[in-house]
């Protein structure tokens, strides 16, 4: 435990050594100054969808072609020491010792059989593009994938009588970057968010550096709620005593959460001592709509390719189906039953009741 311990403070040093210059919290508040909407509320989010607009507008077919769905996904960090400048998408990524078959290949393939058909954008866990030394590739990050989410929106959502529906899946430190485009993009309703094993811990050491470049003195406003700062216990959720990650936080404009938790494993030689021991909640403290396990895959392999847990996450979506939009909650929907070996963790979450 003690090494256990010795390690992780190690990496720690070694992120802050590593990290470029940071700008100050006025800075990283003023960033915000050119955003097209506010920050969202609890009071905002006591529905499970934005308020839509009472006028019908005219609406036009999508052109002929054009994806069903589309999969905005981001991978997590590298490595516990690798630069954070390397990360890669490798959610996309397979090869025949990691099983042939990747983790988006699955989840592309459960929405194909449902007869849509499909385009993914697969993203690095970084704020903007970059070269990583590990793929030799230049991978896109978040404000590649929110200039893709835009595009979709301008030409396949809007004003549009079959919009394009959108699904959010993210690993590790991923499931913060696939948080911060759903809480800021709320006129967009994302059918699914797949969070597998969504980590926190060390992001904004990894990240505010960069962050602080993309953003101070560029003409993109910066991600709520970065302009206060880490995202990591930024949410304040009812019922909770403690203020919550935002990837532990499914948006109200989020229409199914599915999300996979490996375990932390105290008495063991396994580097992957990371894990996600917080099940996920909505903005309002209920668990509506959210269903989830506790993988037997560890931190990395969860990621790495096709397994079992991902197997749970194309029955849920085969299940499921694709939601209507204007139907909330789903309450009459039956769990189909639970794979071999996995349990859920699902239902209604109720906040404890008060003595006032």
């Amino acid at each position: 435990m003690i090494r256990r311990i010795a390690s992780l403070l190690a990496v720690t040093c070694l992120v802050v050594a590593c990290a470029p210059g940071v700008g100050s919290p006025e800075q990283l508040a003023g960033a915000a100054s050119t955003r097209s909407s506010n920050p969202p509320t609890v009071a905002e989010f006591g529905g499970f969808v934005p308020t839509q607009a009472d006028a019908s507008p005219v609406l036009r077919p999508r052109p002929a072609g054009s994806p069903d769905l589309v999969i905005i996904a981001f991978s997590g960090h590298c490595g516990l020491v690798c630069h954070t400048r390397n990360t890669w998408s490798y959610l996309d990524s397979a090869s025949e010792e990691t099983g042939g078959v990747a983790v988006l290949d699955g989840i592309r393939r459960a929405y194909e059989k449902l007869g849509l058909a499909v385009e993914v954008f697969s993203a690095s866990s970084f704020v903007t593009a970059h070269y990583s030394a590990i793929s030799n590739e230049l991978e896109p990050g978040y404000l590649q994938a929110q200039a893709f989410l835009d595009g979709v929106k301008r030409e396949l959502i809007l004003g549009r009588s079959d919009p394009t529906r959108v699904v959010l899946v993210g690993h590790s430190h991923g499931t913060v970057w696939a948080s911060l485009l759903a809480m800021n993009n709320l006129d967009v309703t994302f059918d699914t968010f797949v969070s597998l094993d969504a980590i926190c811990w060390q992001w904004w050491a990894r990240h505010r550096g960069f962050v602080s470049q993309a953003y101070l003195d560029s003409p993109w406003p910066i991600p709520y709620p970065l302009d206060s700062g880490d995202p990591c216990g930024s949410l304040t959720v009812p019922g909770q005593s403690q203020r919550m990650n935002i990837n532990d936080v499914f948006g109200a404009n989020v229409v199914f959460g599915l999300e996979a938790r490996t375990n932390f494993r105290l008495f063991s030689f396994d580097p992957n001592v990371l894990a996600d021991d917080v099940p996920n909640l909505r903005i309002n403290g209920t668990g509506i709509n959210i269903w989830g396990i506790e993988a037997t895959e560890d931190h990395s392999n969860l990621g790495r390719y096709y397994n079992q847990s991902i197997a749970w996450v194309t029955s849920m979506i085969s299940a499921l189906g694709v939601p209507e939009h204007g139907a909330y909650p789903m309450s009459a929907f039956v769990l189909p039953p639970p794979p071999d070996e996995f349990g859920y963790q699902s239902g209604l979450y109720r906040p404890p009741v008060s003595d006032d």
